[in-house]
């Protein structure tokens, strides 16, 4: 399974106050993995479904942050590498890709280097691999 992963940016507020990741305060340059942690998933299906957000019961990356939510984004991830990085929107208003709202009933492909803008927090999508 290819490598995939988000580094962390930076805020566009500038009163975000402080982001926990995986409870760890996050710093501009900070990397997390994207893999699944807690959420159930059946193994055998063709691709991940990666949650991030801020219900540590149900996030396999759990991001504590103004703004962030319970189930702020879902990303389906094909094990094999082969086919699209699909993301999905949870909630509204809450979601840019590379500048762009993304609206809860779009589904969009991310390719190495998408900048995700997650409430005010700012994120760019790698993969390796």
């Amino acid at each position: 399974m290819p490598s995939r992963k988000l580094t962390f940016l930076g805020s566009s507020a500038s009163d975000s106050g402080e982001i926990l990741v995986e409870d760890e305060a996050f710093l501009p340059g900070g990397v997390v993995a994207l893999k699944r942690r807690r959420s159930p998933w059946d193994p055998s299906r063709p691709v991940e479904r990666i949650i991030l957000g801020s219900n540590p019961a149900r996030a396999d990356v759990l991001v504590k942050a103004v703004g962030i939510e319970a189930e702020h984004i879902r990303l389906y991830l094909p094990v094999d590498g082969c086919g699209d990085n699909d993301l999905k929107v949870i909630v509204d208003g809450t979601v840019k890709v590379n500048g762009r709202n993304i609206p809860h009933t779009e589904w969009i492909a991310l390719v190495d280097g998408d900048e995700l803008e997650l409430s005010s927090w700012l994120f760019k999508f790698e993969q390796e691999g």
